[in-house]
């Protein structure tokens, strides 16, 4: 049914939500999950990176400073989603991460939270959700770029 319904929200959200601009990271080690994310986001423009480990992610947000988001699945296989979160934070601490799990439980979003991550989600995506949520993410960032570059004085 979500499946469906995500499809079926595709065509709206082309007018809706344009990223050309924005380089999202998708870490997710499942096949399922990461097609459904590419499927959603490929209709909004941004450039997608993809890692399927939290040790792969690390090193694509060490050597690509123009990331503005991760889409962080926290249940990965190796090192878990929230020290791959708690890593990436270290090396970029004005990055954006999302939260998503299938395995969602009393205290994952506090651990998450915890963690560095910006926001959570739970799984099955809901399309609404999960762009609603990046699109919050990307122009709370351009508003506090305006703000930095604004000269204050008495």
């Amino acid at each position: 049914m979500n499946f469906v319904r995500t499809i079926f929200e595709i065509p709206n959200m082309m007018k809706k939500y344009k990223w050309h601009d924005k380089v999202v990271l998708l870490v997710e080690d499942d096949p399922s999950s990461l097609l459904l994310l590419q499927t959603i986001l490929s209709h909004t423009g941004a450039k997608l990176l993809v890692a399927e480990d939290g040790e792969t992610a690390i090193e694509l947000v060490r050597e690509n400073n123009d990331i503005d988001m991760v889409l962080m699945d926290i249940r990965l296989t190796g090192i878990s989603g929230l020290l791959a979160t708690e890593r990436i934070k270290k090396i970029a601490p004005d990055i954006t991460v999302i939260a998503q799990t299938a395995c969602a439980v009393l205290g994952d979003m506090d651990m998450c939270l915890r963690a560095g991550c910006n926001a959570y989600i739970t799984k099955p995506l809901h399309t609404d959700t999960l762009l609603e949520t990046m699109d919050y993410y990307f122009k709370r960032a351009v508003a506090q770029d305006i703000l930095d570059s604004v000269y204050f004085s008495n």
